[in-house]
């Protein structure tokens, strides 16, 4: 059976063209997904098929024949049209001609189907008509006397007999049309020589197309599908963004080839990136001009515009040309130039004027190579020496943006949102070189790198045409029977001359490619897109997917800004005024607001900021009017008898001024890609531009850098301290920074008042903003030099200390003017800020708020009023992955404030959000659902909390309305006082907790009782470990001695989804043993170091290992081992190395508990212990499995495993550390009692199992639904009952009533929310309770010394991170504690002490001298008060020394201090 999420794998198959049925709308259709079809039937249609290409391609005399024979097969066997062969429903060319002939006078002809579908009355279905296989569907040809194509006579033909369904074929190709009547075409094209090789295809065309379609409910007809389709958007932007990238992709190829053409020098000296800006901005520029243009706000409808500038009229007039023509023409591209400039700088001509517009968008010195000049020329006096770009990719760059689905597009009514979506997309591509000849493949939408170089592919040839087959499957993503396919399918000679085409006339070139012509994708034109050696190839670049960057649609970017706004523009919500009472701000109070998105993207938020705002602003002027004062075009209000330029009455012209006055003063916006700034401009552009008025100024509030990388508050440069306080001492250069940003202040200021009337207004602001940032320009240098040298020292105190000191001499010769001594700050700067940078990664940019908008942080009360956005949302094991190490420990270091954990990345935005807020401001944020949840809530939201932040409005656990596999919660903070209403999913609540919950609740804490309970299992890295079970039994037949190596291999699939949770694969483990060990292995060896070897030592370009140590140096060990796991599972044996107190003795475990890492459901499984556990597994190695089985799989337990987990999607992402190191265990004694109860509990689901052949997640599918009264489900119901009241019974908790039955859980999917499980009401109060308990422990813990000193003993004590500074500063800041969270081991060289020598290593010793044993290194840091980046040095030194000794690793690590250093004094080097 086809489910759901394949659909989108067979519409990729598939011809489209049009608005085709859109996967939500099939989900509803097919619930249960495509049903298999009967054997037999694709038997017959497959023999029905090779016996007609056969006859084709062999000419036999009685093809004509069995070409109808065929077409007839398809139709009635296939589709069961006419199964009995009596014409009831299917009806043939004779009748049609008599019943279904419509004439066409104008073509002077006739028509009529060659087959017909009908219903009652014989009214038409579908109409069919049937071609010969020479006829290409969509070449015009002429037939009767009428020159169309096939699919254009089947369109006629539907829309004259009232029938909107038609079915065209030649035999090979089968075209679906769907022409409903004043509406958009559909074509949809399957192709029978693929019905074979994907069956799905065969599918869903028997389904769509078959009898049963048509005498179903009308509302599930083809018809209505298709209508309802047209309600979806995803699909039609997603597709329309691909149109967009295409042409992109043409655009830089026609610019590669006049490159080529001018022997390199055209491009020279050009950046790849620069190039592929270049032509991204050529694409915004079309878009704008087509909006512009149909809103009347060019010249559209002047008859000299429209002949030599309009865009609009120019994709007519060379859609008249043919095809030679244009390919031979160069003109289209010099009048984009033309319009270009006209736009920038204004045509003056007594016949035509248009004012200047000017934007950096279209500069033409910006990209003085689209022009043919050369970098640094100036368009107003060089000449311009336009590129031979032909007339043909013109009109497709046109084309791409303007017609989409066979319609062409309105600008007018195209939101600016969808603008940005498509436009966004093209952010993840960049432009790369080609070192050698290079072919793209034809690949699926899932090939990640569907590029490949001739090298390659001969090499894998060499090795055998599997090798060959597997290389173009994993990089085409096509499957490998389309593959063998296509190798084997002959190379025409037509094919041959269009390769050689792209070859450039190489023949010897063309023959080598030859052999994968089939498999090379196709330009535009039908050429294969070949790459010569040095060419320029679009790609894909730093991927804002892969930093988890989703564009917002307009449904949440409304709700989010309103929401965040309304108590920032009006007064009432926050004091908890009545809704009739509010009263909004004045409108100079609105205008004076700061509004700033600090990953804006394309500008999503702020058009919505805009928008919102601006209506506010119109509001406060009608209200100033109504009270007899005047407003003025710059916004302000004044008495009556001013003499001012009064604002126009037109509601849409007040509207317009309203929004640009807001976009140029209150909105502010960063993001680390520099188009995506220029983006954001286009879009606020389009949603301010006012006929006869130039673009708004906004280069001085939209801004590129690194949000989170960088100083928030001035003092921290000029006192060169992360954490500087009110008594810090200001460096002497610090007054000259202050005074700078007092100079630069007054610039902006006065820019901010200039009004805008034309192109000169702009002009004036741009220089007073260049001036701005010249005053800046050596202050933002040595804040460069400053955050780089923090950056590199990762916590290194001696090193930072020593930096700073040098740095501080520097800044003040640099402040006196030394421009040498600035070059080298610089460069070192760039250096250090380079640090642990990934190599295809650009450039880090820190940003540096106060510098950059120093009139925000300026004010009385410093910091933005608002902030919205939708942050990067990316899960906190990869941030290390894609930002590096040094990365995340700024992160945790300097945003975090120390905060360690597994934290997702969208937590350090919330909390400089927060850090930049002024009193009464508050952010409204979109974010993973994960913010509530783990190390994500606990870096993030309950530091805010406990620091006085307000959480008045949640959304937790939405679903994303668009297609990222993603789940959201919308979060809104407030900074300072709120008597406001509060509210979850819009239900009024007392409270909010950084749980989004109503619940004041206590964050669970590690309990050492619940340590080394429960682990992750192994990652194996490589699939080249992996064996099937033939694989696996061949090598232990080959030498019994490798079964200490092979081994079956469990995943958390074969969990959730086998009766049995039998292992599916096996696998290699060579442990942690040394290379020549592993080699005693000989077969598992060999095995490995022909998979794994050579994927695990990739290198780059630049001949380094790509991935981090020490997988390339250990290519034969799993990534993971996890010993912990597997020592605490008994098989500690099977190790070359144990940890200190192992017992050798010790005999394995029988049987261990399992759960999958991801699930729908969490109900851990008894499952033996010789295995290996794979890291989608979570192993629980306890002695007792069946009883603490039955505790994990009771209600109870489980609304504590559900609360302190994490989610992806909807579904558990079960968390050890969090779920079971924090869960306050029942006594030993009383655990016993439960083994007999789980071991029957367990035995009874093994049956159910078994008998119904279903795994775990159908078996709790079925345990939830009501419906279901199978006596044995029922039995498990009531033995989980009976589990549930014994885990009550064993913490003396009888009281709480269970109410067990049919619950909804808010949390999960809005249509699968009921579980049998307890009440809400007591699962609050069991969660509240087991919260009480975990705090007890902790505290008995902590009272014993078993978490350091007593210093944060009590249950009310605040925790170090949570306590607020209380030393006032001008600016607002994050700061937790009043001694520097950061500077323990680095002090400040503004504030020297007396004795250096006491830093972390000192501490650390200290401490473990204070207290023998083996101490957590959690207990140390809350002992210490040292930071995460400061153990990780202290540590390592005091380990390789020898005064410290480790056991054990990541979080079960523990240490003390070597017995023979006890006395010895330690010292660390000032």
């Amino acid at each position: 059976m086809v489910t759901p999420p394949q659909h989108q794998d067979w519409l990729s198959l598939v011809e489209i063209s049009g608005p085709f049925l859109a996967v939500p709308v099939l989900k509803e259709a097919f619930p249960q997904g495509l049903e298999e079809l009967d054997g037999g039937k694709r038997k017959r249609l497959r023999q029905a098929y090779d016996e007609w290409r056969d006859a084709l391609e062999t000419d036999d005399p009685r093809f004509a024949d069995l070409h109808a024979a065929w077409i007839d097969e398809v139709l009635s066997r296939g589709l069961e049209l006419d199964e009995d062969s009596r014409g009831d429903v299917l009806r043939r060319k004779d009748w049609c001609a008599a019943h279904l002939n419509v004439a066409l006078p104008e073509h002077g002809i006739s028509l009529s189907p060659d087959f017909a579908v009908v219903g009652n009355g014989d009214a038409p279905l579908m109409l069919v008509h049937a071609y010969g296989p020479d006829v290409d569907l969509d070449a015009t040809q002429k037939l009767d006397g009428w020159a169309s194509t096939a699919a254009e006579r089947m369109v006629t033909l539907c829309r004259a007999m009232g029938c909107r369904l038609g079915l065209v074929t030649n035999g090979e190709r089968w075209m679906l049309v769907d022409a409903p009547v004043g509406a958009v075409t559909t074509y949809a094209s399957w192709y029978a020589r693929i019905w074979s090789q994907e069956p799905v295809t065969l599918q869903a065309f028997v389904h769509l197309l078959g009898i049963r379609r048509f005498f179903v409910d009308e509302s599930e007809r083809l018809p209505a599908l298709f209508d309802r389709s047209l309600k979806f958007q995803d699909e039609v932007t997603d597709a329309l963004g691909e149109q967009v990238r295409r042409a992109v992709e043409v655009l830089i190829q026609s610019l590669d080839k006049a490159d080529q053409d001018r022997d390199r020098e055209l491009l020279r000296g050009v950046k790849e990136i620069e190039l592929y800006e270049a032509a991204l901005t050529v694409m915004m520029r079309l878009v704008f001009l087509l909006s512009a243009e149909e809103r009347g706000l060019l010249l559209l409808g002047d008859e000299r515009y429209e002949a030599n500038y309009a865009l609009s009229t120019l994709r007519m007039q060379l859609r008249a040309e043919s095809d030679e023509i244009l390919e031979r023409r160069w003109d289209a591209w010099s009048r984009l130039l033309a319009v270009f400039r006209a736009v920038y700088g204004g045509i003056e001509h007594e016949n035509l004027r248009l004012p200047a517009l000017g934007g950096s968008l279209f500069d033409p010195d910006r990209f003085p190579f689209l022009e043919g000049r050369v970098k640094g020329s100036d368009w107003r006096t060089d000449v311009a020496k336009p590129l031979p770009i032909d007339n043909r990719t013109v009109l497709l760059l046109l084309e791409a943006i303007q017609q989409f689905q066979g319609r062409t597009l309105s600008y007018r009514a195209l939101d600016v949102e969808q603008i940005g979506y498509v436009y966004e997309g093209l952010l993840e591509r960049t432009v790369k070189r080609t070192v050698e000849v290079t072919l793209e493949l034809d690949a699926t939408k899932s090939a990640q790198s569907p590029w490949v170089t001739l090298a390659e592919l001969e090499s894998a040839r060499l090795d055998g045409t599997d090798h060959l087959a597997e290389l173009l499957r994993q990089r085409s993503g096509s499957s490998a029977s389309r593959v063998r396919n296509d190798l084997s399918r002959p190379v025409d000679d037509a094919l041959a001359d269009r390769v050689l085409t792209a070859c450039q006339g190489d023949t010897a070139l063309r023959d080598r490619i030859k052999p994968f012509g089939h498999l090379v994708r196709t330009d535009p034109w039908g050429y294969p897109l070949i790459y010569p050696a040095g060419a320029f190839i679009v790609t894909t670049g730093s991927d804002r997917r892969e930093t988890g960057t989703h564009y917002t649609p307009k449904s949440l970017t409304e709700v989010i800004v309103a929401e965040t706004l309304t108590p920032i523009a009006y007064v009432g919500p926050a004091q908890g005024t009545p809704r009739a009472d509010w009263a909004l701000k004045s409108p100079a109070e609105l205008l004076d607001l700061k509004i700033c998105d600090p990953a804006m993207g394309s500008g999503a938020f702020l058009v919505q900021a805009c928008r919102w705002l601006a209506d506010r602003l119109v509001e406060a002027w009608a209200q100033a009017e109504a009270r007899g004062h005047t407003v003025g075009m710059d916004g302000r209000v004044a008495h009556a008898d001013a003499s001012i330029e009064p604002l126009p009455r037109e509601i849409e012209a007040r509207t317009i001024a309203a929004r640009r006055l807001i976009a140029e003063r209150c909105l502010y916006g960063v993001d680390l890609n520099p188009l995506a700034v220029e983006l954001a401009k286009l879009s606020i552009w389009l949603v301010t531009l006012a006929k006869g008025r130039p673009f708004g100024f906004l280069d001085h509030n939209l801004h590129c850098g690194d949000s989170l990388l960088g100083i928030h508050r001035l003092d921290q440069l000029t006192q060169l301290s992360m954490n500087p306080t009110g008594q810090g001492q200001l460096r002497l250069f610090g007054q000259n920074v202050e005074q700078a940003v007092r100079e630069a202040i007054e610039l902006r200021s006065r820019l901010r008042e200039m009004p805008i009337r034309d192109i000169r207004d702009v002009e004036a602001m741009a220089h007073l903003d260049a001036d701005a940032r010249r005053r800046l320009e050596v202050p933002e240098s040595i804040a460069d030099a400053f955050i780089g040298e923090v950056f590199a020292a990762g916590g290194n105190g001696a090193a930072l200390e020593n930096a700073l000191a040098l740095l501080a001499v520097q800044a003040g010769q640099v402040i006196d003017g030394d421009r040498d001594v600035l070059v080298l700050m610089r460069r070192r700067s760039v250096a250090a800020l380079s640090t642990d940078l990934p190599a295809d990664k650009p450039a880090r940019r820190p940003f540096h708020w106060p510098l950059e908008f120093p009139e925000v942080f300026a004010r009385e009360r410093g910091g933005f009023d608002g902030m919205v956005g939708n942050p990067p949302f990316l899960g906190g094991k990869r941030i290390t992955g894609v930002t590096g190490d040094a990365y995340r420990g700024w992160l945790v270091a300097h945003i975090a404030e120390g905060r360690r954990g597994s934290a997702d990345l969208v937590a350090y935005f919330f909390l400089r959000a927060w850090s930049l807020l002024t009193d009464g401001g508050g952010f409204g944020f979109l974010a993973v659902n994960t913010i509530a949840e783990g190390d994500t809530r606990q870096v993030a939201l309950e530091p805010m909390v406990s620091a006085g932040a307000v959480i008045h409005a949640a959304y937790p656990n939405e679903p994303w309305p668009g297609s990222a596999a993603v789940v959201t919660s919308r979060v809104h903070v407030r900074k300072g006082t709120w008597n406001g209403a509060r509210t979850i999913l819009n239900r009024p609540v007392p409270f909010i907790s950084a749980y989004l919950a109503e619940h004041q609740e206590w964050s669970p804490k590690p309990l050492l009782a619940s340590e080394g309970v429960a682990f992750v299992g192994s990652y194996v890295l490589g699939m080249g470990f992996v064996l099937t079970e033939d694989e696996a039994q061949d090598m232990l037949d080959d030498d019994p001695k490798n079964s200490e190596v092979v081994f079956p291999f469990l995943s958390g699939e074969d969990v959730n989804t086998k009766p049995g949770h039998q292992p599916s694969r096996w696998v290699i483990n060579f442990w942690d043993w040394p290379e020549e060990r592993a080699k005693t292995y000989k077969a598992p060896w060999l095995w490995i170091e022909e998979r794994v070897r050579p994927e695990r030592q990739r290198r780059d370009e630049h001949g380094n290992f790509v991935l981090r140590k020490p997988l390339p140096e250990r290519w034969w060990q799993h990534a993971d081992k996890r010993p912990g796991l597997y020592h605490a599972a008994g098989r500690g044996r099977l190790f070359a190395q144990h940890p200190k107190g192992w017992d050798a003795t010790r005999a394995p475990l029988h049987t261990v508990l399992v759960s999958a890492l991801v699930g729908k459901h969490f109900n851990p499984a008894v499952i033996r212990n010789d295995l290996i556990f794979n890291h989608k597994c979570i192993v629980f190695a306890v002695e007792r499995a069946n009883a603490i089985g039955a505790l994990f799989n009771s209600s109870p337990v489980q609304a504590w495993v559900w609360k302190q987990s994490a989610r992806l999607k909807l579904d558990l992402s079960f968390s050890p550390s969090d779920a079971v190191g924090t869960f306050p265990f029942p006594d030993d004694a009383i655990l016993t009692s439960f083994e007999a109860m789980g071991a029957d509990y367990m035995r009874s689901r093994r049956e159910i199992m078994t008998e119904t052949n279903v795994g775990l997640t159908k078996l709790y599918n079925r345990f939830h639904d009501a419906n279901d009264s199978d006596p044995r489900i029922e039995r498990l119901r009531e033995q989980h009952c009976e589990i549930d009241a014994a885990v009550m019974r064993a913490y003396g908790w009888d009281d709480i009533d269970l109410g067990h039955g049919y619950h909804e859980q808010p949390n999960l999917a809005e249509n699968d929310r009921v579980r049998f499980t307890i009440s809400e009401t007591a699962r609050v109060e069991v969660l509240r309770r087991l919260s009480e308990l975990n705090r007890q422990r902790h505290e008995e813990e902590i009272t014993k010394g078993l978490h350091g000193s007593k210093a944060g003993s009590s249950g009310n004590h605040k925790p170090r991170a949570a306590r607020t500074e209380k030393t006032p500063t001008r600016q607002p800041s994050f700061d937790f504690d009043a001694t520097p969270a950061n500077e323990g081991a680095y002090l400040e060289v503004a504030e020297p002490r007396a004795n250096y020598r006491v830093g972390p290593a000192h501490a650390i010793v200290e401490y473990l001298k204070a207290h023998p044993g083996w101490h957590a290194k959690s207990d140390i840091l809350a002992a210490t008060r040292i930071t995460d980046g400061q153990w990780n040095a202290a540590t390592a030194d005091l380990i390789s020394s020898g005064k410290v000794e480790r056991q054990g690793e990541r979080r079960g690590a523990r240490y003390r201090l070597q017995p023979g250093h006890r006395n010895d004094h330690h010292e660390e080097t000032p």
